[in-house]
């Protein structure tokens, strides 16, 4: 088994974040005057790094934008899914039905509702009992409300201005 030293504990303080923050600083300058001439400072120096601004940008826009219309793919494609399997349902009630509409009970149920029967079958048709009817009541047509006469022109403008 391996045992590990324990180091002490680094502390942080102002002095020492200080000495971080100036190496930091002295590595940037370094990086900027070993690629740029004139220390990053020149106008083709700030040139590139507008440039890569603008690139950066743009990409970002495009990133943005595609995944806006990744989004909207993906609702359209879940609302057409939906459609899908609501059709596909409907594919199988219709096939269903084809499936009865060919057998031989909806060919006789058909014939018996066109009262057609079958070898054998007895026909009855009931007689039709006369029922006693009282006379009619005589009816009185209701009057007609009398319709109200348009107003003048003069007075349906007046009315729009000055209700």
């Amino acid at each position: 088994m391996r045992r590990y030293r324990s180091s002490p504990k680094q502390s942080f303080t102002f002095t020492t974040l200080r000495r971080n923050w100036a190496m930091v600083r002295g590595r940037f300058r370094r990086w900027l005057t070993t690629t740029f001439p004139g220390g990053g400072r020149t106008l083709t120096s700030l040139t590139i790094m507008a440039i890569l601004l603008v690139m950066i940008g743009s990409i970002s826009v495009n990133l943005v934008n595609q995944l806006l219309i990744a989004r909207h793919l993906e609702q359209e494609l879940a609302t057409a899914q939906v459609e899908i399997e609501a059709l596909q349902a409907t594919t199988q009630a219709l096939a269903a039905q084809l499936e009865y509409e060919r057998s031989d009970a909806a060919t006789e149920a058909w014939a018996r509702d066109l009262g057609l029967a079958r070898d054998g079958d007895i026909i009855v048709v009931p007689e039709r009992v006369p029922t006693l009817s009282l006379p009619p009541t005589p009816t009185i047509p209701p009057t007609p409300e009398p319709t109200p006469q348009p107003l003048p022109n003069w007075q349906r403008w007046w009315q729009a201005f000055f209700p």
